[in-house]
């Protein structure tokens, strides 16, 4: 009998730590870039950096960075509870375009397919969309 006891107060301990782990999963991730500073230095953690300032987007969970070597731009974006950073070289974007004032962007590297940056200034949001049109791939 006290097999049984054991075996059912395992199994409820163990449904009420999974229950623990779904609760916490589905809590929303509310971690948000403060402005441009930070999605630099998060930027330079993670990928060595030249030089430039960075855009901001509207929802804080992306930001668009000027590399300023060979025209290069870096592309920080907020992916679940972590921050990627991504540089984008020529060839690397498949297509650029304006959406509901926000720029969709798509690559050629399937492991990252696209990624979705509003900018509320019609000026920044022009520049970023004029050089990551640049950057397509020929054969895009």
């Amino acid at each position: 009998m006290s097999e049984l006891a054991i075996s059912i107060a395992v199994n409820v301990l163990l449904g009420l730590v999974l229950l623990g782990l779904l609760r916490w999963k589905r809590i929303g991730d509310t971690e948000r870039l403060a402005g441009a500073a930070e999605a630099i230095e998060l930027f330079s953690r993670r990928l060595p950096m030249t030089a430039g300032g960075a855009t901001v987007s509207h929802d804080g969970r992306s930001a668009l960075l000027d590399l300023g070597s060979d025209g290069c731009v870096g592309l920080l974006q907020r992916h679940g509870r972590r921050w990627n950073a991504r540089t984008l070289v020529p060839g690397e974007v498949s297509s650029a375009e304006l959406r509901q004032e926000a720029i969709k962007l798509k690559f050629a590297d399937f492991a990252w397919p696209h990624a979705q940056i509003r900018i509320d200034d019609p000026d920044a949001r022009a520049r970023w969309l004029h050089r990551l049109q640049a950057l397509r791939s020929p054969h895009a």
